[in-house]
């Protein structure tokens, strides 16, 4: 590595704390690794609930990529020239490993480098998680949502101006498919609380929390909304295809039989997202869904372009709109 000048590392350090998002933090991590080390590949691995280190995010031929190559851990990090550096949270427990693949191998100096640019790295992973997570569920919190969704919004805005020379509106990242919005609702959750006691209540929501995780993809976005309410962005192929995924998702929370409390049901109103969507009315046409779900028999997910058609609810009308 030729040497790097103070400003240019403080720049460099600056463009990884850049971002205010989990997701976008970890390929900036990558691009910041690519500048400084020049590999020939490297890839960020996290541990799932088995500590079997699962595949994140890769950086190959200068592009990153959450598209999985097809060598498992074992295999990469049993390569000559691959140097393995693990994640930390700010407790000091391993939330991963980013392996680096590099001819000549990373000099001791420049691994030293690496473990200071770690730091910095876990310490601003730590306070976006403060911001950002459901302490006690893990998930996505409230207060990112919006920003997230007007992302979302804009790439799908930008992939129907890109492909409407060509006849196409729903591709996405060189695929052909969707956006999706579904708001989840524990059923009779006041009932349980009731019950059982907030202290079984919020056992509930951790555990429902982790049926999501293991439902959706890691690409998707969860959110915990407060209280009982859920919500996820999922990019999927088809209508067809998001009601397969949430009606998955409803039959594993029925099915799960929840330790002192039992049987627990959810209610889901699913909303496709689009280019002229904006987020007031995506919620607004979701919770119409999921108030029909919740007063025709709940346990069930409901489409709101469906139930429009079918005439079972009127179309939705923004207060403030004439």
């Amino acid at each position: 590595m030729n040497a790097l000048s103070s400003p240019t590392v403080v720049r460099m350090i600056a463009a990884l704390t850049d971002h205010r998002d989990i997701n976008l933090l970890e390929a900036s991590l990558l691009k910041t690794v690519a500048d400084l080390f020049r590999p020939d590949w490297a890839a960020i691995f996290h541990l799932g609930n088995d500590d079997a280190p699962e595949f994140s995010t890769r950086l190959r031929d200068g592009e990153i990529s959450q598209a999985p190559g097809p060598e498992s851990f074992a295999e990469l990090i049993g390569n000559p020239g691959v140097t393995s550096f693990p994640i930390m949270s700010h407790a000091r427990k391993v939330l991963g490993y980013l392996l680096v693949h590099r001819t000549p191998d990373i000099s001791a100096d420049e691994q030293a480098l690496m473990a200071d640019l770690f730091r910095v790295y876990d310490n601003y992973l730590a306070v976006l998680r403060d911001s950002q997570i459901d302490r006690l569920t893990g998930l996505l919190n409230r207060r990112t949502f919006d920003d997230q969704l007007d992302r979302a919004l804009g790439l799908i805005r930008r992939a129907y101006q890109e492909d409407a020379g060509a006849g196409s509106q729903r591709k996405i990242d060189g695929g052909n498919g969707c956006f999706f919005m579904g708001e989840i609702d524990i059923d009779h959750f006041k009932s349980i609380n009731d019950r059982f006691g907030h202290l079984h209540g919020d056992e509930v929501l951790v555990i429902l929390s982790r049926i999501l995780r293991s439902t959706f993809r890691k690409t998707d976005l969860i959110y915990r909304f407060g209280g009982e309410e859920f919500v996820v962005i999922v990019y999927v192929d088809d209508r067809k295809d998001a009601g397969t995924t949430f009606e998955r998702l409803r039959r594993s929370i029925e099915n799960h039989a929840f330790p002192q409390v039992g049987k627990v049901t959810v209610s889901v109103g699913i909303t496709e997202i689009r280019n002229t969507s904006f987020p007031v009315e995506l919620l607004g046409r979701a919770d119409q869904a999921l108030y029909y779900a919740k007063t025709h028999g709940r346990n069930q997910a409901c489409f709101y372009e469906t139930l429009v058609a079918d005439n079972a609810i009127e179309a939705y009308h923004h207060p403030g709109s004439t």
